[in-house]
């Protein structure tokens, strides 16, 4: 009787997002340089920042330092100076805070000291800050106002931009695990660490368990807050092997998660993300290939006198010679075809409502196909070559 009303309970606090068009992914510029992971992502007034990370396909690790500027307004990168943590040698896993006037950077899974870094945008410059209390790397940290927190083991610490100190907070009623997602509501930081999932409130120094995450992944997701809301993307279930594609939404008010539309680029762990005002941004990150792809996604965005799924056809699937596209509702739009491996390998416009895709030299197997309208991706679904 216990454990149904556990279920019960469980199944009450989430809720499915039935019109799946009420919220978009919005492809963006792709980021600045190449594809990799376990990089970083912050925001510092209404920029972005994203850098550092490795790739390690072909079994040589690849460490990464440069450092990345996007500008929303003309959606467009530049590259800023280069991470001088760790020699100048770049690192990877590491512990960053966005603020208002400068982003903070430290640690990593390279790390050899505590050393702790402020960049200047104004000035493009690192200036070595006050060592962080313990060697951190693989974690996730959060920013309130002018400080930054993040947690080792359950010990919590504080970093305060203004005076450039660190202070030990309560100990958290938890212990985090590796990989962690954060985002911060209002006043409030959220950690999520597996399923389990905490509010930490830095007035009264007191951490209070939230409802679980229900969805599938268990670490390497990545966390950001856009509306008063909070959204965990993507990441892995298990084992490095089984990422996904969910993206999941946190309402603070009502205590309930709530399943929106799915990330449309190739499911991936590791990826990096930030929030610029009421913008949430997610790039990068891997499934065994590294990504360079950048989207925006927004929660509000209503597409349904745009597309309508129900009058969207792909037809023969399984196809032979050929696949068509036809929209009943739609004149134009692209047909973007994707490989396994998430690269591009065909693209066709229609004017017409209606697109057809040669085979070609293409092997038999399963390919994925997003439909773009007015440069958003509106619909995203596969089909097979027999």
């Amino acid at each position: 009787m216990k454990l149904i009303q556990t279920i019960l309970l469980a199944l009450s606090l989430i809720t499915l997002d039935t019109a799946s068009a009420s919220a978009s992914w919005i492809q963006r510029a792709d980021f600045g340089s190449i594809g990799r992971h376990r990089g970083m992502g912050i925001s510092i007034g209404n920029k972005g920042y994203i850098g550092l990370g490795h790739y390690n396909g072909t079994g040589v690790n690849y460490v990464l330092a440069d450092w990345w500027q996007y500008d929303p307004s003309t959606n467009s990168w530049t590259q800023k100076a280069d991470y001088i943590g760790n020699n100048g040698n770049g690192n990877y896993g590491v512990l960053s805070f966005g603020m208002e006037q400068y982003g903070f950077v430290g640690g990593g899974q390279l790390a050899s000291n505590r050393n702790f870094y402020r960049y200047d945008p104004i000035t493009n410059t690192w200036t070595q800050v006050e060592n962080t209390p313990t060697f951190v790397d693989n974690t996730a940290g959060f920013s309130i106002g002018t400080k930054g927190y993040y947690i080792d083991g359950n010990d919590v610490y504080e970093y305060d931009s203004q005076t450039d100190s660190w202070l030990e907070k309560n100990s958290a009623p938890f212990y985090i695990s590796i990989w962690p997602s954060t985002f911060t509501i209002d006043g409030k930081g959220y950690v999520k660490t597996n399923s389990g999932f905490w509010e930490y409130k830095p007035t009264l120094d007191l951490w209070t368990s939230r409802a679980s995450f229900p969805g599938f992944t268990t670490a390497g997701a990545v966390g950001f807050h856009q509306n008063n809301k909070g959204y965990i993307i993507g990441g892995y279930g298990g084992n490095l092997g089984n990422v996904n594609s969910e993206t999941w939404e946190f309402n603070p008010a009502t205590n309930t998660w709530t399943a929106r539309t799915e990330f449309y680029g190739t499911s991936r762990r590791f990826s990096s993300g930030f929030t610029i005002g009421n913008r949430a941004y997610i790039g990068t990150g891997t499934n065994g290939t590294n990504f360079n792809d950048f989207w925006e996604f927004d929660a509000l965005l209503g597409l349904e006198e745009m597309f309508d799924q129900n009058k969207f056809k792909c037809y023969p699937n399984p196809a032979v010679e050929y696949i068509s596209f036809k929209s009943e509702n739609l004149n134009e739009f692209d047909i973007v075809v994707y490989n396994t491996d998430g690269k591009v390998i065909k693209r066709e416009s229609t004017s017409t409502n209606e697109v057809r895709i040669h085979r070609g030299r293409l092997i038999a197997g399963v390919y994925y196909y997003a439909v773009i309208s007015k440069g958003q991706v509106v619909y995203k679904n596969k089909f097979i070559f027999q």
